[in-house]
């Protein structure tokens, strides 16, 4: 179900695009991006991709979901994966 967001609206009228999204499909392009971070760090190799759930939107284009943990998270990798996290956030819009 990826669709196409464009929010124009609040004060500053930026243009915001977001791709529209299920949880199952946010959740499979986490763990893409996950495999390829394993790809280069290997310390990472047994973390998998959480699913994603609703949250309230604090402000005009933020984003609408949110994880709970990573399975299987290494020690020290935590800021990593937030950094892949907050990247996806951006990108996409989470819909049921």
């Amino acid at each position: 179900m990826l669709g196409t967001h464009i929010n124009t609206r609040g004060p500053s009228a930026i243009l915001t695009l977001k791709k529209r999204a299920t949880a199952e499909e946010i959740q499979a392009d986490l763990q893409e991006r996950i495999d390829r971070l394993i790809a280069r760090d290997p310390t990472f190799r047994n973390c998998t991709a959480p699913a994603p759930r609703l949250v309230p939107v604090h402000h005009e284009g933020g984003p609408n979901w949110t994880v709970n943990g990573f399975p299987g998270l290494p020690s020290g990798g935590f800021g990593t994966l937030v950094k892949i996290v907050d990247q996806a956030r951006m990108e996409y819009e989470l819909v049921a």
